[in-house]
């Protein structure tokens, strides 16, 4: 895979912020998401899943950095907990500055999300950016959440994820 190497170095910077916290396939697929929304090219494909959008590709890359010893998943909980892996190649640079500042830039706005908040988020970004046309309006974009979503949100943080997409600049004011 051409972007395995890219893969690990954005995987090495998720789990240094994520500090021994509980590292979750939602919380990286999610991440993953705007890594690319925000202009990292990773080649990843996502349509729309239960937990918002997903990638089958980023879900085999997890599967071959595990191969490669460069994470871990551990499978015996509800929820998949990805860590660091024993592989030594953790720090070999295959992001550009940039595509390394762009990295910073989403996880100091998503990494302290929780990922019922990163899926509500990257759900409605996906709906206005991918589904919707990029003008659609406000009561569209939520009208379409909703019916996607039902009521799994409530109004107030359906609002409030809107309003920090927009402040984020994801979905035009």
């Amino acid at each position: 895979m051409d972007n395995l190497q890219k893969y690990a170095e954005l995987f090495s910077m998720i789990c240094e912020r994520f500090d021994g916290a509980d590292l979750g396939k939602k919380v990286v697929q999610k991440l993953f998401y705007f890594f690319e929304r925000k202009g990292i090219n990773l080649g990843l494909r996502y349509g729309i899943h239960y937990y918002g959008p997903y990638s089958s590709k980023l879900d085999n890359t997890l599967h071959m950095l595990e191969s490669e010893d460069y994470i871990s998943i551990d499978t015996s909980g509800s929820t998949h907990i990805i860590t660091l892996g024993p592989s030594d190649n953790h720090t070999t640079k295959q992001l550009t500055d940039a595509e390394q500042s762009t990295a910073q830039e989403v996880l100091n706005a998503f990494s302290h999300k929780t990922p019922l908040e990163l899926e509500a988020l990257a759900t409605m970004d996906f709906i206005a950016n991918s589904i919707l046309e990029k003008t659609a309006s406000d009561e569209t974009i939520i009208s379409k959440f909703k019916e996607i979503k039902g009521d799994k949100f409530n109004n107030a943080l359906i609002q409030s994820v809107l309003s920090e997409l927009k402040r984020l600049q994801l979905i035009a004011a």
